[in-house]
């Protein structure tokens, strides 16, 4: 009895000294994006087609794609209705809905580096995703894409897991299987594949690395085996992607490349998208809609640097992780696979049609993604309190800037609530509401924001036709004799006096005098629509 008590104790311990690190991390994260979170009916357009789509499918209405999409599935909209079928249909709902992902992928790299250095270090690894830069949001909190990255970081620990079991080659066709599934989700994900072809070859080599030298020829012939078994199961993963790829409606263009925009994307590279997600650039939202560069203070900007170059020094040692002949083979080949997705980013970045803005920062979301397999031969090497230390001026860098890329959500280092409220929408719906007005237009980055939190009602459709994700909104709203414009000066990428005088001239559909009225930020035109004569 006091046998098994002692067991029990141990075993105790032992789960919780591996599971209180990244219970840690996971509440860090929380109390870091905890102004998003509380301010979630501040979302986005493109983040509310998911909820929309989520709350169409809870009603049976079914498609492969994601609303308006050529290229990215629904899947987001899946995990988004899940959602609302436990909290019910919300802008906190659907936040949680791609948060809870982040939160996923977090735990499967804490798992996948923890193999190699214990609890505590693993937990200071994967603080890089946890104090996130400004381009990182965009996937942590609105979705659609985080499906696909938390499937793939699933599949990658699956991999890693391979030399440890019974039948490594089954773990690494199975890892590879899911690995290209995860592509189906979303085809960004498709960035990791070369990296992990490396990676499936390297963990197959793992458990035989130790053989004896007359036996040269099995070791070899079990190495292609599981190589070729992985390889296998990546390519009928990839089955369903190709099969979307051929549908009809299929978009081909964000798989588009040409070396005719290397110079463009080259200078925004370096100008923008880079400096962004090293958090040396900063870019914040002191008043909606204003967005300007955060004016560090000098002794911050060293911060900045000094963090910067940790980072690309620790990836690049992961880079060169088999130089090192003291590390083990299990911490050399994650750490040549972390590090080997930069190049692969970066080469896609500069070639992509994709690419136009400073938003398009997000494209190198991968680099930060797989830092912390990146950095793990960094950290076997210097120690965990050496490496803490010389990762600390990155973590407070990029903690600064991702706290103020909250824009109006936060004010210096207190959080705000009154986006949460969205009072103003709230007094617009009803005014709407009470005129008998069920229909509207705007600009795109308002209107199916506003369809989402009103449930719509009102539906509110872009008023470029072309932007349209939904087409039985507009048809609905083609029949509707009196509608309104929305503009929100937040929001509206149009000129308020140019729709004005665009409508007053005749050079639309609606008869040139109309209503205007404010309620709350926003500017409504209530439109007749002109009869046919």
């Amino acid at each position: 009895m006091r046998e098994r008590l002692s067991s029990l104790r141990l075993r105790r311990l032992h789960w919780g000294g591996r599971v209180a690190p990244v219970a840690a991390v996971v509440l860090g994260l929380i109390a870091f994006s905890l102004p998003p979170l509380l301010n979630a009916a501040g979302t986005q357009s493109d983040a509310s087609v998911v909820g929309l789509q989520a709350a169409h499918l809870l009603r049976g209405e079914w498609s492969w794609f994601l609303w308006g999409s050529g290229y990215q599935t629904s899947v987001d909209s899946v995990v988004a209705a899940l959602a609302f079928l436990v909290l019910g249909p919300s802008p906190l709902a659907l936040t949680l809905s791609t948060f809870a992902g982040h939160v996923a992928l977090i735990v499967f790299a804490y798992a996948t580096v923890e193999r190699r250095v214990g609890p505590w270090p693993a937990a200071l690894l994967v603080s890089p995703l946890v104090f996130t830069p400004a381009p990182l949001h965009i996937y942590i909190f609105y979705p659609p894409r985080q499906a696909a990255l938390t499937w793939m970081f699933a599949a990658i620990w699956v991999l890693d897991r391979a030399p440890a079991k019974k039948w490594p080659g089954l773990w690494l066709a199975g890892g590879a299987f899911g690995a290209g599934l995860a592509c189906f989700a979303d085809p960004y994900v498709l960035l990791f594949l070369p990296p992990l072809a490396v990676f499936i070859w390297l963990t197959a080599r793992e458990d035989v690395e130790g053989a004896v030298p007359n036996r040269d020829s099995l070791k070899t012939r079990r190495v292609l085996v599981r190589t070729a078994a992985g390889f296998a199961g990546g390519l009928v993963g990839l089955v369903p992607l190709w099969f979307l790829y051929r549908s009809a409606g299929a978009s081909h263009s964000v798989y588009a490349v040409s070396g005719g925009v290397l110079s463009h994307n080259f200078k925004l590279l370096m100008e923008q998208c880079l400096p962004s997600l090293m958090s040396t650039t900063v870019y914040f939202t002191p008043e909606m809609p204003v967005t300007q560069v955060w004016q560090a203070p000098i002794w911050f900007q060293w911060i900045q640097i000094a963090g910067a170059a940790a980072l690309v020094a620790g990836v690049a040692l992961g880079g060169a992780a088999f130089a090192f002949r003291r590390l083990p083979l299990m911490v050399q080949r994650l750490g040549v696979f972390g590090a080997s997705v930069w190049p692969v980013t970066l080469g896609a970045f500069l070639v992509s049609l994709m690419v136009m803005d400073r938003l398009s920062a997000r494209y190198l979301n991968a680099m930060i993604l797989t830092a912390p397999f990146a950095l793990t031969p960094g950290l076997c090497l210097l120690g965990a309190r050496r490496f803490a230390l010389a990762l600390s001026p990155y973590l407070i860098s990029a903690g600064v800037a991702g706290w103020l890329n909250y824009g109006n959500d936060v004010n210096g280092w207190r959080m705000r609530l009154e986006n949460g409220r969205a009072q103003d929408e709230q007094a617009l719906m009803a005014m709407l509401r009470a005129r008998g007005i069920h229909y509207g237009t705007s600009d795109y980055w308002v209107a199916y924001r506003f369809t989402f939190l009103a449930r719509e009602n009102p539906t509110v459709v872009p008023w470029q036709p072309q932007l349209d994700r939904y087409p039985p909104y507009r048809s609905a709203f083609q029949t509707q004799s009196t509608v309104a414009y929305l503009f929100d000066p937040w929001r509206s990428g149009e000129a308020l006096a140019y729709r004005e005088a665009q409508i007053r001239n005749g050079a639309t559909d609606f008869e040139p005098v109309f209503g205007k009225y404010r309620v709350g930020r926003y500017s409504v035109l209530i439109l007749k629509r002109r009869s046919e004569r």
